[in-house]
């Protein structure tokens, strides 16, 4: 009995060395490899490939670049401060990975409760079309969700919007 108890102590102290071990050893940093030159590099490669495509690709005075849909023009006064607007969108990740969308979105847009607001490329973006358009926005980080991310939204991850206007307020 005495030798089992003293296995039983040995096997115990075991494995309370490893979990002390795995518990020190660093903890690598899933989004090490998430920095401003690898987004500098998505969106530069991104960029390029829109225009291979044969892609008229515009910018806006803030820096979000976007491709107007040529299939969804819309008419009347654009986006503005303050107006209901409700979109369809789908956002996604530059390799094409989906991690958001609505058939059906609706918002004022550039609220007055910072709570309530959109992120700061979608209010800069959106103000380029009016009902009915569409387009295809590439929001850096910063105009994002910065070097924080959220969610599913890895930090330094520049982003694409496709957004349609269905109707403003």
């Amino acid at each position: 009995m005495k030798k089992l108890t003293n296995i039983l102590k040995i096997s115990a102290f075991i494995l309370f060395v490893g979990i002390l071990a795995a518990c020190n050893k660093d903890v690598e940093d899933p989004y090490a490899a998430y920095t401003p030159e690898r987004e500098a590099g998505l969106i530069k490669d991104w960029l390029a490939a829109m225009v291979t495509k044969g892609n008229d690709i515009d910018t806006t005075d803030t820096g979000i670049f976007y491709i107007n849909d040529t299939t969804k023009v819309g008419s009347g006064p654009t986006v503005v401060t303050g107006k209901t607007v409700t979109v369809k969108y789908t956002g996604m990740f530059l390799d094409g990975q989906v991690f958001d969308a609505s058939t059906g979105y609706t918002f004022i847009h550039k609220d007055t409760d910072p709570n309530k607001r959109m992120i700061q490329g979608w209010e800069e973006g959106i103000e380029v079309l009016n009902k009915g358009a569409s387009a295809a926005f590439l929001i850096p980080s910063a105009k994002a969700y910065g070097v924080r991310g959220q969610g599913p939204i890895p930090p330094n991850s520049p982003l694409i919007f496709i957004i349609e206007v269905v109707d403003i307020k």
